[in-house]
């Protein structure tokens, strides 16, 4: 009998967190246009966005093996993939689990990669450093898109970015204002509008200044991770009525549990349009929620250019990106 309480206790529990989540996202967020998925143009520029991957143990591999499997027979083409941290669970064995994860990657067919690290990689930020051999914060411009990768510096529940990292974010989102800009870090800012925001340990520390720098300048896109609730619960994109040119997208969680499935986004752009498109990926069934999908509108028209990504770190250095550790 006090088992059966128990349990009582803990599913209303989560039904009423489910219901405090999704009432704060209605009252800090605008509604997002839904799109629907099955006339999807072969010609797009297309991103996968993921993260919370952090199998616990070698029974869990199957997880993002199941969602890579789906890519490669499914979502044939994807031009490029964002991981947005907490790619590994624990220290102790961090490097076989990158390697696990280097090697599965290859089977989606993506060229290009773009990883940050999460609370979990801060554990051991030397190991991240080794085995996915890119800096803890990076840019890459694509065409007329720049994506602002920003890793988590400390070992904290919390993304913790320095202010350092902050000027050099600042500075980017400042002078580039003719290009579409996507901003990634494992956690979103605390005015994002997202259900987890609420809670201090979910959200990106000191947001205030990012904040400060959106009320004024660009950034069409927000993409984090961390949350692993499934979308069916906590809603996963926000674009909030103090940052109302911004879509802030929650990507997460690759990672199977009682509360999530196993999810991901497929960002599309179409060449000279405004018009960009988040996709909810259910890999367990294979298929596009085109309930939890959206439309937003960008602050000027997609252009690829060559396509060829370039790499632009902290200190000013661009390289072409032909370094093995970012081919799939």
């Amino acid at each position: 009998m006090k088992d059966i309480i128990k349990t009582r206790k803990k599913t209303l529990a989560i039904l009423f967190g489910a219901v405090i989540l999704f009432a704060f996202s209605c009252l800090y967020s605008t509604h997002p246009r839904p799109v629907e998925t099955e006339d999807r143009d072969a010609g797009l520029f297309r991103i996968w966005a993921h993260s919370d991957i952090q199998p616990v143990n070698e029974s869990e591999f199957f997880h993002y093996e199941t969602a890579v499997l789906d890519v490669a027979q499914n979502l044939p083409g994807l031009n490029a993939a964002i991981v947005a941290g907490d790619i590994v669970y624990a220290q102790k064995d961090a490097d076989r689990y990158y390697r696990w994860f280097l090697e599965t990657r290859k089977n989606a067919g993506i060229p290009y990669w773009f990883e940050i690290a999460g609370n979990h990689e801060a554990r051991d930020l030397g190991a991240y450093l080794r085995a996915i051999g890119k800096p803890l914060h990076y840019a890459v411009s694509m065409g007329n898109m720049l994506i602002i990768l920003m890793s988590d510096e400390k070992r904290t529940p919390q993304t913790e970015i320095s202010q350092a990292t902050f000027l050099w974010w600042r500075d980017l989102v400042t002078r580039n204002q003719d290009k579409i800009i996507l901003t990634v870090s494992h956690a979103a800012p605390a005015k994002s509008g997202l259900p987890a925001s609420m809670f201090p340990t979910m959200r990106l520390a000191s947001s205030k200044r990012f904040e400060e720098v959106m009320k004024r300048y660009y950034v069409d896109l927000w993409i984090s991770g961390h949350n692993h609730i499934a979308s069916s619960i906590s809603p996963k994109f926000s674009r909030p009525v103090a940052f109302p040119r911004t879509l802030f997208v929650e990507v997460a969680s690759i990672h199977l549990t009682a509360l999530s499935g196993i999810e991901s986004y497929v960002l599309e752009f179409q060449e000279g349009s405004r018009e960009c498109r988040v996709l909810t990926r259910d890999h367990q069934s294979r298929r596009f929620v085109a309930s939890r999908s959206v439309n937003h509108t960008l602050r000027t028209g997609f252009r690829r250019g060559t396509g060829e990504p370039l790499i632009l770190f902290p200190s000013g250095e661009k390289k072409a990106y032909f370094l093995t550790a970012v081919k799939g």
